[in-house]
């Protein structure tokens, strides 16, 4: 039951990530001088849940960990200690984090 659950998180967390990438990307080619800003990218969650009810059943901050990673990733580009940020792929290197008050069964 756990793993199914982790799976979907993952799942959940990625899709947040790519299409915040792929927004982040149409948002910056329509106006070079737009960055993406963390607080902007997470006040869109809500409505993203209410329009994707998957999304209602993750956990709000895998969601907000995957957004944080998307941050760091173009924090990492402009300072030039890394490439442009990629597309999560399905099933490669999946991870997600919990910060807080979270225990599993064993």
């Amino acid at each position: 039951m756990q793993i199914q659950l982790m799976k979907q998180f993952c799942g959940c967390a990625r899709y947040v990530y790519n299409r915040t990438l792929s927004l982040e990307r149409s948002l910056y080619k329509k106006d070079n001088k737009h960055s993406f800003k963390y607080a902007e990218a997470a006040n869109r969650l809500p409505e993203w849940k209410k329009k994707n009810p998957f999304l209602k059943e993750c956990h709000s901050q895998v969601l907000q960990q995957s957004l944080k990673d998307l941050n760091q990733a173009y924090t990492n580009f402009f300072r030039k200690r890394a490439n442009f940020p990629k597309y999560k792929e399905k099933f490669r290197n999946d991870s997600i984090r919990f910060p807080q008050g979270v225990e599993l069964d064993e």
